[in-house]
């Protein structure tokens, strides 16, 4: 009920206004204002990669446009069937949910593909809109979304970048100035993940390289590593059960049962080199649409899990509505947008609950506000002015508040989806809204707390096991091929799906302890100089990826394998360091 801290949000709220007011605003000037409101589904694309630099930025806009063409025309060219359009959405939000998650799309994610496409399907089954013209005006508002938010770069390509950098110096200077300790953590901790984003900005920024902002990134790496080794002297028991690999200042000793995680935290030094490999595995990363997809498509992992979930939520939604409501269904898309937004993002599941809730209660106030839209009746200018209103103010607030995001992408979306022609009795259209809203997302948290509640524990597994044969590979001297994840990349992977484990309460669980274990002894041995160490290692790694690690698919408590596998990595660990 708070309103969250973020990153300024005025740029980004300004250019969705603008490209929302050219494409209303231009078509009413020429007389035909329907054709501007079917460019609105096009311009959503303008909300992703706001604020990324140049070459992310340019892609992530024109991929996501790509995809609302291609939701649009599958939404508008099966309207003449309701089953065909089921069908099509189930699949569609399945697809671009575990794509934008595996392709790491950021907010918004794939909920405007899903949405979008419902709209096309409602403006040709209700409105009579030529099919083939709902598309391609969609792509003359996905044009001009990419000019806007391209040539926002325009007085400065750089910025990005250099506001990255900027920060980077500015959390590094933070970090120096502490003393070595547990009050030090918090600014190590920001120091490392801004050195970090600057890395990716810098990665995914112009062509060519800035010289002067690699050498400010440089000096501000220096500092951080002189600072490192200070703290390295004088590591304590750290509380984070979650592990960051560039932060020493939360090292810490795991004691116990003998089965335990008992590998000590990198160095100043080692952690630095680790964190090198990590920026160097992100460069070889950027542009590489390949080995994005072979990254993130792991089986299993999040990605398929959250596909999976919101297959079965929508197509149990669209169910449960035809039930209750009848087969002919002409807002059908109103509760599969629903069902999927609860699921779309992944993520805890306590987040996800938040996020349901909020979208149900943002929703009842949304369809309040729509009717006071519908009893002011706006036209012409007024109405291209409320739109322009509502997608700036929803551009604000949508990382602060999602609730109250919510209840102002509601009355833009019917106001989208009613073609310009605000019905004359809202009160049947408000109803079947609601009910909608209240199916799709009660039946999104029975999928989220019924469904796959192993699928964190399984990606776990499987991450752990290529975490192993990685690092035995490494350990070996086998080169990888191209298109292989690296070692850095796949500690990362494994990092990352511990922590969602983690956030759900199962940090003591068999498969999180081990999986720390790994990641802990993997990144040590990353950031080891000694080669003739790291081959010395090549046995233990061999016998680490010739064990049988349980799937996770059952609750288990601890195995030999585990204890085993924890042994290995705790002498491992203490031999790369």
């Amino acid at each position: 009920m708070t309103l969250a801290p973020s990153a300024p949000r005025l740029p980004g709220a300004f250019k969705a206004g603008l490209t929302v007011g050219l494409c209303l605003s231009v078509p009413y000037l020429l007389g035909r204002f329907e054709l501007g409101l079917l460019t609105v589904t096009g311009t959503f694309a303008v909300l992703y990669a706001s604020a990324a630099p140049l070459r992310r930025r340019a892609v992530t806009v024109a991929g996501i446009g790509l995809g609302l063409v291609a939701s649009t025309s599958l939404g508008a060219f099966t309207a003449g069937s309701t089953f065909a359009f089921a069908c099509a959405a189930v699949l569609l939000a399945m697809v671009s949910a575990g794509l934008c998650l595996a392709l790491r799309v950021g907010p918004p994610g794939s909920y405007f593909l899903v949405l979008c496409a419902g709209i096309a399907n409602l403006l040709v089954r209700e409105h009579g809109t030529e099919p083939a013209l709902i598309p391609a005006m969609t792509a003359v508002g996905v044009v001009v979304a990419w000019l806007v938010t391209m040539c926002e770069l325009l007085p400065d390509p750089r910025r990005p970048e250099r506001k990255a950098v900027e920060a980077a110096r500015a959390a590094v200077a933070s970090y120096v100035a502490t003393e070595p300790g547990p009050d030090g953590r918090p600014q190590h901790r920001a120091a490392a993940h801004a050195l970090a984003a600057a890395e990716e900005a810098m990665a995914e920024g112009m062509w060519r390289p800035s010289r002067a902002l690699a050498a400010e990134l440089e000096a501000a790496h220096d500092q951080f590593t002189e600072r490192a080794a200070r703290a390295s002297l004088h590591i304590v028991p750290g509380e984070e059960t979650a592990w960051d690999p560039r932060n020493p200042d939360a090292g810490r000793w795991l004691t116990g049962d003998p089965g335990g995680a008992d590998v000590e935290m990198p160095t100043g030094e080692s952690a630095e080199r680790v964190e090198h490999a990590l920026a160097e595995d992100e460069r070889q990363t950027i542009g590489s649409l390949r080995r994005r997809l072979v990254d993130g498509l792991r089986w299993p992992g999040e990605p398929w899990s959250v596909a999976a979930s919101v297959g079965v939520a929508t197509a149990v939604s669209i169910v449960v509505l035809t039930l209750l409501a009848g087969a002919d269904q002409p807002h059908l898309y109103w509760v599969v947008a629903f069902s999927a937004l609860v699921l779309h993002q992944g993520g805890p599941r306590v987040a996800r609950t938040y996020r349901a809730l909020h979208r149900l209660l943002g929703t009842v106030v949304g369809l309040a506000l729509f009717l006071l839209v519908v009893t002011l009746h706006p036209t012409g200018w007024w109405l291209i002015g409320l739109i322009v209103l509502l997608q700036f103010t929803i551009e604000l607030l949508v990382t602060r508040n999602y609730g109250l995001a919510v209840a102002l992408i509601t009355p833009l979306a019917l106001l989208i989806a009613s073609g310009g022609n605000v019905p004359q009795q809202p009160l049947p259209l408000v109803g079947e809204r609601l009910l909608d809203t209240v199916i799709g997302v009660v039946v999104a948290l029975v999928v989220l707390w019924g469904f796959g509640t192993r699928a964190h524990h399984r990606a776990v597994r499987g991450d752990t096991r290529r975490a192993v044969a990685a690092l035995a590979a490494f350990a070996r001297g086998d080169a990888p091929t191209r298109h292989e994840p690296t070692v850095a990349s796949t500690l990362r992977d494994l990092h990352t799906s511990t922590s969602l484990l983690v956030a759900d309460g199962h940090q003591d669980s068999p498969e999180a302890r081990t999986a720390e274990a790994v990641t802990h002894a993997g990144f040590l041995m990353l950031g080891t100089r000694d080669r003739r160490t790291v081959a010395a290692s090549a046995p233990r790694w061999t016998e680490a990826e010739r064990l049988r690690l349980p799937s996770g698919w059952r609750q288990i408590d601890d195995d030999d394998v585990d204890i085993r596998l924890r042994q290995l990595c705790a002498h491992m660990g203490a031999a790369h360091d």
